[in-house]
């Protein structure tokens, strides 16, 4: 234990203290966690795509160039199963909306390869929710970006639930 032995050391040293829980506050705050955390839901992510090889992943399973936006895609596997998180980031979050309304109006006919698509709410969250190619998808907006999430049917909402937890 150290003694202080004035009251201008106290406050000398009362200032560093504070300086330092300052400085350590700030940094710890203002790093955002990975969008993919490395291990979730007891699956590990086993790849990242970023950039153009994500925008071109994305355009190939789409036949077509849909995206000329920024994406990322994180990969997740465990004994479990499969999940697949899609990210594409807008200028604003007008434009995620936007994205968000024209992708589910087109995916939600019955001759696409997706059935029984539905909104629901999560936490007060618009999701839209719907099923194919033997996974359950949900398609929802936060802030700038628009997630596709795909996993298996199974355990799909609760993958979802402790994804949305995660984002916030």
């Amino acid at each position: 234990m150290y003694i202080v032995k004035s009251k201008s050391e106290f406050i000398s040293r009362m200032k560093k203290i504070i300086i330092v829980s300052i400085i350590l506050l700030a940094t710890s705050c203002s790093k955002k966690p990975d969008i993919f955390p490395e291990n979730f839901f007891n699956l590990k992510l086993t790849q990242k795509m970023t950039g153009d090889k994500a925008a071109s992943f994305v355009n190939r399973l789409h036949f077509d160039s849909v995206t000329s936006e920024k994406n990322e895609i994180g990969f997740y596997q465990g004994s479990k199963g499969n999940a697949v998180i899609y990210v594409t980031y807008y200028e604003n979050e007008k434009s995620a909306l936007d994205s968000f309304v024209k992708m589910t109006q087109k995916i939600s006919p019955e001759n696409s390869v997706f059935i029984k698509g539905s909104l629901i709410k999560i936490s007060g969250k618009r999701i839209y929710k719907t099923f194919g190619m033997g996974q359950t998808h949900y398609v929802f907006t936060s802030g700038n970006k628009l997630f596709w999430i795909s996993a298996e049917t199974i355990w799909a909402i609760n993958f979802l639930n402790d994804y949305l937890n995660f984002l916030e």
